[in-house]
């Protein structure tokens, strides 16, 4: 929007904030045997979370002021035999592993909602790495995960509540999503290149007769360009991808009718994608400069009123500094762009741009 805010004495006009926050500290434990167990298979487990979960207000704290509750990320475990392994629990999606690399976005990843598909699912899956060449290998991973949408456009926010679950419109489709990828890695400039395609299609339901789709197909990439440059990014096309935020959110454009013959419902197409270039300044591996650009591009003519995110942009630029060998200062900075288009009944109207600098000063302490 026009970025202006209301103030206590009435006046309007641009404001700018400040946050010191501890929330994005992540905190896990991984778990594995000390020999190999005579089967074969080797179990390890992994556990991770933040403290980005919700912050409690009641009477006694009306303020709601630091006191954050943890949020579980992943927890998995894993089973290893030679070049197969089975993975069951809550990981990331497989369709796209990576995310510019921050240390001022953690608890959500940068780029989200701007070109970087993410999210933490309940999955099983099963890998398996294959040598193609006495240097060359392949990693071929297939599985199927927890259908969640979580689309407002249909209400489908999961409810708050003490039970084990809620049903959502993704979960009442009684299908899982289905994922897949395909990664070739191979030695370059002392680095390891990895270049990985993937798919994902899932259904959502709206209805008897009301049911939207989701499909994507992904592109991801780590090539070492020189033996201290590196170009990492992703790319993806596909529709109604709100499980993944993509769409800058927005996974099916609605107008609601007075019967299902009248209600409209219509996926929104999308393609978008992010590019880092990581520079490793000095030989001691102390200082490490990072700049990218990525964008969220919803096919225009698929909108319709209360989907009115035509276009995100950002860029970013950040410089990281080893203080030592545990603690690292992060200095980031990053441009948003956000474009929204109102609309005049079913017709499209006006856009509007709303823009947005963020400084950030970082400092993390990993063990």
């Amino acid at each position: 929007g026009s970025g202006n805010v209301t103030f206590p004495d009435t006046s309007v006009g641009r404001t700018h904030d400040l946050f010191i926050t501890a929330r994005q500290t992540i905190v896990g434990f991984q778990i594995g045997p000390s020999s190999t167990p005579a089967s074969g298979w080797v179990p390890s487990a992994t556990v991770e979370f933040d403290f980005f979960g919700t912050r409690p207000a009641d009477s006694l704290l009306p303020q709601e002021r630091v006191f954050d509750q943890p949020r579980l990320r992943v927890a998995y475990f894993a089973l290893t035999k030679g070049t197969w392994k089975f993975v069951a629990g809550q990981d990331k999606v497989i369709i796209a592993p990576l995310d510019p690399i921050s240390l001022s976005h953690v608890a959500i990843p940068l780029g989200a909602t701007a070109g970087n598909l993410w999210g933490w699912l309940p999955q099983v899956r099963v890998e398996k790495t294959q040598e193609l060449s006495e240097k060359t290998t392949a990693l071929f991973q297939v599985g199927v995960l927890r259908p969640e949408f979580g689309d407002p456009r249909l209400n489908d926010a999961v409810a708050a509540g003490l039970s084990l679950d809620n049903p959502t419109a993704g979960t009442r489709s009684s299908m899982p999503f289905y994922e897949a990828r395909v990664a070739i890695s191979h030695p370059m400039n002392g680095s390891t290149a990895t270049i990985g395609v993937g798919g994902h299609y899932g259904r959502e339901v709206a209805g008897l007769t009301h049911k939207p789709d989701s499909w994507a197909s992904a592109l991801d990439f780590r090539v070492p360009l020189l033996s201290r440059v590196i170009l990492r990014g992703e790319g993806y096309a596909g529709t109604n991808l709100i499980p993944f935020q993509g769409g800058i959110d927005q996974g099916v454009a609605v107008v609601a009718g007075a019967s299902p013959q009248t209600f409209l419902i219509r996926n929104i197409g999308d393609a978008g994608g992010w590019g880092e270039l990581t520079f490793r300044a000095t030989q001691d591996d102390k200082n490490h400069f990072y700049v990218g650009a990525g964008t969220d591009d919803p096919i225009h003519h698929d909108l319709l009123p209360g989907s009115t995110r035509v276009k995100n942009t950002f860029y970013w630029a950040s410089y990281f500094r080893k203080l030592t060998n545990d603690v690292t200062m992060a200095l980031e900075w990053s441009n948003w762009q956000f474009r929204t288009e109102a609309f005049t009944g079913n017709v499209p109207g006006p856009r509007s741009v709303g823009k947005s600098n963020v400084f950030n000063l970082s400092f993390a302490y990993s063990f």
